[in-house]
Formats: structure tokens, C-alpha cells, sequence
């Protein structure tokens, strides 16, 4: 299916079988957020959207979740759940939970959904299509 942005947004088969059995209110977050990259793409997003290789250099892992974030194309972009923080700047508003994806060329799969913090990575049955 083209689109007017040019991405693909699929779901990976673990986060499909979980996404079922989040609350509505949630899954209505998470197809608003999918429908708008099919639209526009990554502009005008009221979230904080960010690589998730982007770890800080005191985490006593920072070299190992680097490396995994990077070598499965990692990024999380701030939900708006259970709501944003709106002392922020639109585009950098935070909330509690974030949604996971990987950028693969013109395909955004959705891979995780989590409360942050504290951030973690999703393991690889998420990463699985």
C-alpha cells in the first residue's frame, strides 16, 4: 500500500498479538501515531521522537544497548500516555510510555510499547516479523 508520506507501518508479531490487549485508549494512541506516519511522515509529531541508540555515557551499558539499538535500526517516540508533559515544547513533549519501532528504509515496524523510565530496550522475540 503506497501512502501519502511513502512509509509502510507494520506491526511485528509479537507487539500484534500484545497490542489486542492493551487498554483503548492505548491502541487508539498507537494507530493515531501509525496513521500519522502514513500520512506525514515524521513531521509535526507532538512527541519526543528519538533514536534509542541515543543512550547516556554513565549507564553501565552503554556500549553493548548502543550497539543493539543501532544494529536493529532502534528508535522510540513519547506516546502521549498516560498524558504529555506540556510544560515542553511541541515535538519534544514527553510522557510515561513509549512506543518502540525500527526505521528499515521506507518501513516503520512497531515492535514494543513500555513505561520509560526506566528505558528499556525491546528483546528480540519483539524485533521478529
Amino acid at each position: 500500500m503506497v501512502t501519502s508520506s511513502g512509509l509502510i507501518v507494520e506491526m511485528a508479531v509479537q507487539f500484534r498479538k500484545e497490542f489486542v490487549n492493551l487498554p483503548l485508549q492505548d491502541q487508539l494512541a498507537i494507530t493515531e501515531f501509525a496513521q500519522h506516519l502514513m500520512i506525514f511522515g515524521f513531521e509535526n509529531l507532538e512527541g519526543k521522537n528519538k533514536s534509542s541508540d541515543n543512550v547516556p555515557t554513565n549507564d553501565p551499558k552503554w556500549r553493548e544497548k548502543v550497539s543493539y539499538a543501532q544494529k536493529h535500526h532502534l528508535w522510540h517516540y513519547h506516546i502521549g500516555i498516560k498524558q504529555y508533559d506540556k510544560t515542553k515544547d511541541f515535538g519534544e513533549r514527553t510522557s510515561e510510555y513509549v512506543l518502540h519501532y525500527q526505521k528499515l528504509g521506507n518501513v516503520i515496524r512497531l515492535v514494543d510499547y513500555s513505561s520509560h523510565p526506566p528505558f528499556k530496550l525491546p528483546s528480540e522475540i519483539y524485533l521478529q516479523n
